[in-house]
């Protein structure tokens, strides 16, 4: 999946309804990708991209088809990350409102032992966990193949995306008891990326211009 983000040009770069095409040329399959709006952000320390895409890469690994971002007039590139999907906690099903978006990294110092304790955790307890307590349709967890274009500070190694329907997107907030400890490699894992996103359908409401 190559994840995009987009922020609208200024001044004599400024192309009028630049988002609402946006909003338009979104996929009208989701199993072949998704655009997003930002709705709100849940950590400090990272500027999201008020618009993000996520574009099926094609091929079982993710790591074919798309390669490069496309242009889209009015707006500039914030960064493209190309990710291989790891885990899901179902099939896709019902259309989701919107995503919360986590970006994970695993400590420094991690050591190939370490990586597989901390993702058979992160798979079988910890993506579970989360997706029942916020109330999502599903789970989706992806592995950092390609920097396409970096973010300023650095793409997260792992994405889990949240899908929820409206009532959950409105309220964002953990429901239920705290999440399962976990080994000691995965107590020290960062969280830089904490997101929500709306999803913009092609026959839905089209982004505010």
């Amino acid at each position: 999946m190559l994840w995009s983000g987009w922020d609208e040009r200024k001044g004599a770069n400024a192309v009028e309804g630049a988002l609402g095409q946006f909003a338009r040329t979104a996929p009208a399959d989701p199993a072949a990708g998704s655009h997003y709006e930002f709705l709100a952000v849940a950590a400090r320390g990272f500027h999201p991209p008020k618009l993000l895409s996520a574009i099926d890469a094609g091929g079982p690994a993710g790591t074919a088809g798309v390669a490069e971002e496309p242009e889209r007039p009015g707006l500039r590139s914030t960064f493209s990350l190309l990710y291989r999907t790891v885990a899901e906690t179902a099939p896709a099903g019902a259309d989701p409102f919107a995503i919360y978006l986590l970006g994970v990294d695993p400590p420094a110092d991690a050591d190939e032992d370490d990586l597989v304790v901390f993702n058979d955790f992160y798979t079988d307890v910890h993506l579970p966990e989360v997706a029942e307590r916020r109330h999502a349709l599903r789970a989706v967890r992806y592995e950092l193949v390609e920097e396409v274009r970096p973010p300023y500070q650095g793409a997260p190694r792992y994405l889990a995306a949240y899908e929820v329907d409206e009532a959950s997107a409105a309220n964002r907030r953990h429901q239920g008891p705290p999440y399962s400890r976990g080994p000691e490699v995965w107590q020290r894992h960062t969280t830089p990326w904490r997101l929500w996103y709306r999803r913009l359908a092609p026959d839905g409401p089209a982004a505010p211009t």
